[in-house]
């Protein structure tokens, strides 16, 4: 890895974050529904 972190590492971390916070949201919501 070069000292300058590469934009695509940058943005593929990123989106793994939204996609763990929507997951997560998601679930709380699905399971709010339920009840």
């Amino acid at each position: 890895m070069s000292k300058s972190s590469s934009p695509r590492s940058v943005w593929s971390l990123v989106l793994k974050i939204v996609i763990t916070v929507a997951t997560a949201i998601g679930g709380v919501f699905g399971i709010q529904s339920c009840m």
